[in-house]
């Protein structure tokens, strides 16, 4: 039988390699990086990471007939779902909410710089000029969430006090919703935008 190789394709530590050969001992596992990996895929079985879009040839890698799993460090798949890999037998999967805490924050800190008119007074700062201007506040705003998967139920969760009132819409609701936010299905999208003060999008990018 021939020894899995196992390619990786994100930042990972030192820590990540051990426990991934301790679970896969049997496997070679390689850590590539983004200007590599457009050569090293071409020795996978199982791919696990996130290339940049364009650094890998996908038509090549499925003539190659070796791969037979790309596993997402994301929850998009934009950047491996070339049509070559859609028609062929390799198995795709993604991980929503990998990274739910990191996106929550990255969310906050967008929604007050947006609602404090921060990069107003980061130019006025810039040009030396101190003067009031008119800000806004999140407190008690209406937020629209679209997609409610992990990253979505997390940014909820961080909100949950702060904002008045949480709209969601989930397309594969798997589990019980939060008492704290109104879940819908995608067909009241409409219903979500023109009741959200704010709309806050994680929907994950599953096309090329």
């Amino acid at each position: 039988m021939e020894t899995e190789t196992v390619v990786l394709c994100y930042p990972a530590l030192d820590a990540d390699l051990q426990k991934i050969r301790s679970a896969f001992p049997k496997a070679r596992v390689v850590n590539s990086s983004q200007e590599a990996i457009g050569k090293d895929i071409f020795e996978a079985t199982i791919f696990c990471g996130h290339a940049k879009q364009k650094q890998i040839d996908w038509d090549a890698v499925v003539e190659q007939g070796k791969l037979r799993w790309i596993q997402s460090s994301a929850a998009g798949l934009d950047h491996c779902l070339a049509p070559a890999v859609i028609e062929s037998e390799i198995i795709v999967s993604g991980c929503s909410g990998l990274f739910a805490n990191q996106v929550s924050e990255q969310t906050l800190a967008l929604l007050f710089s947006m609602v404090r008119s921060m990069p107003v007074f980061a130019k006025a700062q810039s040009q030396k000029t101190f003067e009031r201007k008119a800000t806004d506040t999140l407190h008690g705003k209406t937020v629209g969430i679209v997609g409610f998967g992990g990253n979505g139920r997390r940014i909820a969760a961080v909100l949950q006090n702060i904002a008045g009132k949480i709209l969601a819409t989930d397309t594969f609701p798997e589990f019980e919703d939060p008492s704290y936010v109104e879940v819908m299905p995608p067909a009241k999208q409409d219903y979500l935008f023109a009741n959200s003060d704010v709309i806050v999008v994680t929907l994950p990018l599953t096309v090329p």
